[in-house]
Parts: C-alpha cells; sequence; structure tokens
C-alpha cells in the first residue's frame, strides 16, 4: 500500500484544502490512478499559498539526471524511517504535501489465488487527506522543475489490518498548517497520528484490477460471495 486511489469530487469540495474560493481539482475526476501516472496534489508555494500540483506518481530521487533511467521510483515511503532516509529525508524536511482522494484501493486474499478488492474511504465522499511528499528535480537550470510524489504509509489501524497490514497516512485538518509548514510544530508528530476515525472499507468489483478502467461504478460496493463464484480466472 498505497498503489491505486480515486480522486474524484464533488464542485467545492477542496476549497478549504487549496485555501481559496471555487477551487477546482487541476485534473478531470478520476477513479483509478495508478502508480506513473499524475497526481493532485497540494503543497506550500514560494510565497507561502498552497497551490496545487500534479507530480508523477513515482519518487524519482533529486540527484537523478534522467527520471527515465532512475533505478528506483518507490511510490510509497514508509513513516518509520522517511525523517531519516538518504532517499526520502530532504523532501521530507522541505517538500511535504496533501494528497487528496476520495478513497484508495487494497486487495484481500479470500481464497488460494484470489484477492478481494476494496475500497477504503468515507461513506459521505468528502475527501481524505493522505500525507505525501515531493521531489524536486531540475534537470536543467533552464528548465523548469520536474516533480515526482511517494505517499507516505504507516501500520494500518487495527480495523483495516485485516485486509493489509498497512495504510496511507491520514492527515487531519487541524495537522494541515504543520504538515504543510505553514505553522511551527513537528511534522514527525504527525506521522504517529494518522486519522482514520471516519474511514471505513467496503468490497468493490474486480474490474479496478484493470488499469486504465475509470467511472463512479468502480467503488460501488459488491458482494463478496457473488463475486468469488462468479469471475474466477479472469483479470
Amino acid at each position: 500500500m498505497c498503489g491505486r486511489i480515486a480522486q474524484a469530487f464533488p464542485d467545492g469540495a477542496l476549497d478549504r484544502l487549496v485555501g481559496f474560493p471555487e477551487a477546482r481539482i487541476p485534473r478531470g475526476q478520476r477513479w483509478n490512478v495508478s502508480p506513473n501516472q499524475d497526481v493532485v496534489a497540494v503543497l506550500r508555494g514560494v510565497g507561502g499559498e498552497r497551490r496545487p500540483c500534479l507530480p508523477d506518481w513515482g519518487f524519482v530521487a533529486p540527484w537523478e539526471k534522467i527520471a527515465e533511467t532512475a533505478r528506483i521510483r518507490p511510490i510509497n515511503a514508509k513513516a518509520e524511517t522517511v525523517a531519516a532516509s538518504k532517499l526520502f529525508g530532504s523532501s521530507f524536511k522541505a517538500h511535504r504535501c496533501l494528497v487528496p482522494v476520495r478513497c484508495w484501493y487494497e486487495w484481500k486474499s479470500v481464497a488460494p489465488g484470489l484477492k478481494q478488492p476494496y475500497a477504503i474511504g468515507r461513506t459521505d465522499g468528502l475527501p481524505i487527506t493522505l500525507g505525501g511528499i515531493i521531489s524536486l528535480r531540475r534537470p536543467h537550470r533552464d528548465f523548469p522543475a520536474e516533480l515526482s510524489l511517494a505517499i507516505i504509509t504507516t501500520p494500518a489501524p487495527e480495523e483495516l489490518s485485516d485486509i493489509h497490514g498497512r495504510a496511507p497516512l491520514v492527515v487531519g485538518e487541524a495537522d494541515w498548517p504543520i504538515w504543510l509548514g505553514e505553522r511551527s510544530g513537528d511534522p514527525c508528530a504527525v506521522l504517529a497520528r494518522s486519522d482514520t476515525g471516519e474511514i471505513s472499507a467496503w468490497p468493490v468489483s474486480r474490474v479496478v484490477n484493470r488499469v486504465g478502467t475509470d467511472g463512479p461504478a468502480l467503488i460501488e460496493p459488491v458482494e463478496i460471495e457473488a463475486w468469488a463464484m462468479g469471475i474466477e480466472g479472469h483479470a
């Protein structure tokens, strides 16, 4: 985790996060975002204001000259080690971001060789803000910075641990200013208080397995028994 997310919101749902009225997600509604695609994130701009951006999901080390030849492009960073990591440490210190999601997806083993996908989010559809870090690379001084992203993960809370052992860091609204560096405080303390109180999980169609499928039907709940009996052996 976290390896698939949905970023689809009602109009105005991100206004409080971005910090100005009538903010709009700078990307179409997407229900099945996968690594190596761009992801909507919010960070603190050079003037101190919050601004949306579109980093690629797959962290490229700041010292890499060519993203395509990077040896590793991790999509996640562990909360336990991110601050001291050679790979992630500078981004954790200077370029923390928030990633708004409608939900994220996990896969749970339900039988030998069979996995059931789950959507995990708020049942009221409001955004969840995940903690992330951004790598800002400038391949050449005359080129604009290239942004890439890793989402921070923590041990899953007890109510989600039977689906997967880890979960993304959920940053509560009270911690947004600390996480984004707008207010003094310890971001390492935020790592230890993932805010999953209003989050639940429900089984969804296995269609979400296919990268490239999209639409709101992907987060509709399904009956696990019907799925397990009907589509063994299909993608």
